[in-house]
């Protein structure tokens, strides 16, 4: 029988390399959500149209597909203090191409350099996570540590962006509080004494015939149902990220600050979830428990899209705590779930899993994009419900699979 863990022993017995991965996911959870927080500002002083930023959202998420295999593939070749010196260095690089970029195309370059390596530190922190227990259920709230932490950064993104666009209209100013984020993580990487003995443990041993690749992996019906229902679970979640602000100031007719607090309850719905998933023991299984959310997430997309123009601020607050609480635990939950399977693979599972929400989130910056340009973000905001539909129809269909399973 599996001894019950608290949340403060969880906590308490974390090594150092954990407590930086914890940090650095803070920092890519801020970074997620600066692009559609500062949109108005950046299409305003850049002279950008609807279109041209769905592509910036849609090519740095691209990024973070290289980063996921960086993250992946590499993770076991090289010693984890390197990985984490060369990407957060390179991270720092991407902020400083950011602050000079003079137009689209340097911009969306600096910003792919940024999500490649803070997608890498993100993924192999995931792999470093997965390997403090070997039991299913604990080894996904470990997991889920990482995003309560993202979640505490995509609380703070919103919060940071009013905070200093009150204090200068100019949209890099919160990048540049991200670039001193980001150097934490550089300076906590170089501490080479205390990270000289973290690697990867040798300890799985896998059945002959096991998946050894990414090839083989994408060959389990198991993996392929999760990574589905990753695709619409990322669509939603970014689709929120990218668009929400815009969609409450040009067609619900919020101002630009309200709609970004309105943004930060998303964030502290899905902090909620997160913290949920990590520290509260539930009589539910991760599969029953990510059904319900997402039927949450569901109800709460289509209460947005019926919202009348001038709706008070409470009520889209509330359907973004809501909504946010549904998409919460997505990652760490399937993630967990496909590790069940193949508890050796947790780096490329985790590498994959991201591609697929980084799919998701390219299918929403895009099409709502288009949409907003177009018939415009009412209906673009249909769509995302749409898809909350369908990542329901998904994970209802994962879960039968996975109660057929052995053991």
């Amino acid at each position: 029988m599996t001894a019950v863990v608290t949340p403060w022993a969880r906590v308490r017995r974390l090594p150092f390399v954990a407590w930086i991965i914890l940090y650095c996911a803070v920092v890519w959870g801020t970074f997620g959500a600066l692009l559609g927080a500062v949109a108005p500002n950046l299409r305003a002083q850049m002279g950008l149209s609807f279109d041209q930023i769905g592509w910036l959202m849609a090519l740095w998420t691209s990024g973070g597909a290289l980063g996921s295999v960086l993250g992946g593939s590499v993770a076991k070749r090289f010693a984890p203090q390197r990985l984490l010196s060369v990407y957060s260095t390179l991270v720092l690089l991407g902020v400083t191409g950011v602050m000079l970029a003079p137009g689209f195309a340097t911009l969306a370059f600096a910003l792919v350099v940024i999500a490649v390596f803070e997608t890498a530190l993100f993924t192999l922190g995931h792999g470093l996570l997965a390997e403090i227990s070997d039991e299913p259920e604990e080894r996904t709230r470990i997991i889920s540590l990482m995003d309560v932490a993202y979640s505490a950064g995509s609380i703070l993104s919103p919060v940071l962006v009013m905070a200093v666009l009150l204090l200068t209209p100019w949209w890099r100013a919160p990048y540049a509080v991200f670039g001193l984020l980001a150097l934490g993580v550089w300076l906590m990487a170089q501490q080479r004494a205390r990270l000289a003995h973290v690697a990867f443990r040798d300890h799985w041993v896998a059945d002959d015939g096991a998946p050894q690749g990414y090839r083989d992996l994408l060959g389990q019906r198991l993996v392929r149902r999760v990574l589905v229902a990753g695709v619409f679970s990322g669509f939603i979640e970014w689709g929120q990220y990218f668009w929400f602000v815009s969609y409450a100031s040009t067609a619900l007719g919020q101002t630009e600050q309200g709609a970004r607090l309105a943004l930060g309850f998303f964030m502290v719905g899905m902090t909620a979830g997160r913290i949920w998933q990590a520290f509260v023991q539930s009589r539910w299984s991760m599969g029953h428990k990510l059904q319900w959310l997402s039927a949450l997430a569901t109800l709460a997309l289509l209460a947005l899209v019926a919202m009348p123009v001038g709706a008070p601020l409470a009520a889209l607050a509330l359907c973004n705590v809501v909504s946010g609480l549904g998409v919460s635990v997505g990652f760490p939950i399937l993630l967990g779930t496909a590790l069940r399977g193949h508890p050796e693979q947790a780096p490329r599972l985790s590498a994959l899993l991201m591609i697929a929400f980084t799919v998701g989130a390219q299918i929403a910056a895009l099409l709502l994009g288009y949409m907003a340009e177009g018939p415009g973000l009412r209906l673009g905001y249909g769509v995302l419900a749409a898809g909350s539909v369908v990542l329901l129809l998904a994970v209802w269909r994962l879960n039968r699979w996975v109660a057929r399973l052995p053991g």
